[in-house]
């Protein structure tokens, strides 16, 4: 991902969000967030995970999208669904890896340990 577009969708500011609309093929657009970017060098691809912004009914607030990405020549993103069991095993298995280790890192944290015991009554953290 060039460092224009992981710029975009990556910006540390939690005021806002960038919002990219997709076009899977059997149904209408829908906006998602882009919440996780990888790199399988096995796969020579590049994957992003995403939230939709309106949850449906086929696709809920909390279930998780996982797209091939790529650039166009000039650079521009191009999302593309995973159509292969194989392959979406693989992706799917390195975006819990990824999640896994980001999670541990967050609760691992000493500024976190120090703030939970702020909102836990009677509870030192050490």
């Amino acid at each position: 991902m060039n460092s224009k577009n992981k710029n975009l969708f990556f910006n540390e500011s939690d005021d806002e969000i960038v919002v990219v609309t997709i076009a899977p093929g059997t149904s209408d657009e829908f906006d998602v967030e882009i919440i996780a970017a990888v790199e399988i060098e096995e796969l020579a691809q590049e994957y992003v995970a995403v939230l939709p912004i309106e949850p449906t009914e086929d696709m809920p607030e909390d279930e998780l999208i996982l797209l091939k990405y790529s650039e166009d020549e000039d650079g521009n993103p191009e999302f593309e669904g995973i159509t292969d069991d194989e392959e979406l095993e693989s992706v799917a298995s390195a975006f819990e890896q990824y999640f896994d280790q980001a999670t541990n890192e967050l609760y691992n944290d000493d500024d976190y340990l120090n703030d939970i015991g702020n909102y836990i009554s009677n509870t030192k953290i050490r």
